[in-house]
């Protein structure tokens, strides 16, 4: 048996339909990184029936399909076929060869075809074991796959070598026979239980049963006893009946004579109702005048009580004006004191005032003469620029007077600086005068409000008092 070809279309990188012959002394693929030999040794293993995405260098079974790139549009449909020849003795099968193929779609659904045919997983497996293919044999090496075998346990060394020696397939034909037995064997204890179960199910039936039979001989008897019962029943009732009778017959006649007596007392009635209504009209007309009276004389009571508590809150106003009297003339010797003393202090104030104009009054004479010995120097300072521009000429023969000249300005500059300073101190002091002065008007000004409020407040309280 040997490799003959493998048909790829739409699985990982090969996107277009691949062709791989495998010509007899074909013993490997050899290509540069990157140009797709492990694609082509995980369609191998997929198409043998590889179930683990992760062995196929992937997260889901949809990865294996080709995703698209910039270039080209995504496929939804993964497949690849294995052609194997010469496998009649191998597989055991009447073809010279065996075509394996495998699909995969982008919405999960999956298929096998071998020779075209739909079958199942487990046909494949089944016709590959003993072999050394499949998805987990030795017939598939990949990298670290060798190191992993010398490493392993024995026990996993052993199934490689079973593999080798063809008895895979009879162990698991045993395994498959063991796990049958045990279903068969816990289908026999579930038939066992359900049997029992029965059995309790049959003997309270048979006691439900044997109820059921003495329910309906017991229901037998009571019909016959409700027959006789009901039939004694209807005898006393045809007795009560002929009674009933007689005695309706003497009722109709009572109930005759009750209803001429009844007519006569209807007469009665309507003579009565008729005198009836009088009286209710005439109590109807006491009581309109009783009703007039009781709401006149509430209206009274309610003008007396309104009087008393007039003259109540009257009482109170007049003892609350007579202590707000006490009190306003209280408050009238206060302002009265209050106003001598804001008199005295504004006589102090006036006083203090003049003296202070006084002053005001030589500070400004002061500044006065300062100010004409300002203008005065001013013009001396003047007339000395002009002699110096006229007398330019005589420069040299004039250096002497020049300088005391201008010692002199100098001395006269500092004075004259002097006196400025002392001026703008006597215009910030009448300045703070003048402040002072108006303060005390405002204040003057505001007392004298205030007294005139009190008096006029005077007077209203002194005439609420007359009232």
């Amino acid at each position: 048996m040997r490799l003959k070809s493998l048909n790829i279309h739409g699985f990982k990188s090969f996107a277009n339909k691949t062709l791989f012959e495998f010509h007899p002394g074909v013993t490997g693929i050899v290509g540069p990184n990157g140009c797709g030999k492990s694609n082509v040794v995980d369609a191998i293993r997929w198409v043998l029936g590889e179930t683990s995405a992760k062995a196929l260098r992937g997260g889901e079974m949809a990865d294996v399909i080709f995703n698209g790139t910039d270039n080209r549009a995504p496929v939804g449909m993964a497949e690849v076929t294995l052609t194997l020849a010469d496998c009649e003795e191998a597989l055991q099968v009447d073809y010279n060869e065996v075509a394996i193929t495998r699909r995969v779609f982008r919405d999960g659904k999956s298929e096998y075809r071998l020779n075209g045919t739909l079958c199942r997983l487990k046909d494949v497996h089944a016709m590959f074991m003993d072999t050394g293919i499949g998805r987990s044999s030795y017939s598939i090496m990949e990298q670290g796959k060798i190191d992993k075998l010398l490493s392993s346990k024995p026990e996993d060394r052993r199934a490689v070598f079973e593999e080798a020696a063809g008895i895979t397939k009879f162990k698991v034909e045993k395994k498959e026979a063991l796990r049958k037995l045990d279903y068969t064997e816990a289908n026999l204890l579930r038939h066992s239980d359900i049997l029992e179960e029965l059995k309790r199910q049959m003997n309270s039936l048979n006691r439900q049963a044997g109820k059921a039979r003495r329910y309906q001989s017991l229901l037998k008897d009571v019909r016959v006893l409700d027959s006789h019962y009901s039939f004694r029943q209807y005898t006393n009732l045809e007795a009560e009946k002929s009674e009933l009778e007689t005695s309706i017959r003497s009722l109709s006649q009572e109930q005759e004579q009750l209803n001429e007596q009844i007519a006569e007392k209807e007469s009665g009635i309507v003579d009565a109702r008729d005198s009836l209504q009088a009286l209710e009209s005439e109590i109807a007309q006491q009581r309109e005048q009783v009703i007039d009276k009781q709401n006149r004389t509430q209206s009274a009571k309610n003008r007396i009580g309104f009087n008393e508590e007039r003259v109540r809150e009257l009482t109170a106003l007049i003892e609350q004006n007579t202590e707000d009297l006490g009190q306003t003339r209280g408050r009238l010797v206060e302002s009265e004191d209050e106003f001598k003393s804001t008199n005295e202090s504004l006589a102090n104030i006036e006083q203090n005032l003049q003296r202070q104009q006084s002053q005001l009054h030589e500070h400004r004479q002061k500044t006065d003469s300062i100010r004409q010995r300002r203008v005065e120097i001013a013009n001396q300072l003047e007339q000395v620029a002009e002699e110096a521009a006229n007398f330019e000429s005589r420069l040299h023969s004039t250096d002497a007077r020049l300088a005391s000249s201008q010692a002199q300005l100098e001395n006269d500059n500092g004075r004259n600086a002097e006196l400025a300073r002392e001026l703008e101190t006597l215009d910030e002091a009448r300045e703070e005068k003048n402040r002072e002065h108006h303060a005390l008007k405002e204040d003057l000004h505001r007392r004298a409000n205030e007294l005139e409020a009190q008096q006029v407040h005077l007077q209203n309280i002194e005439r609420e008092h007359q009232q």
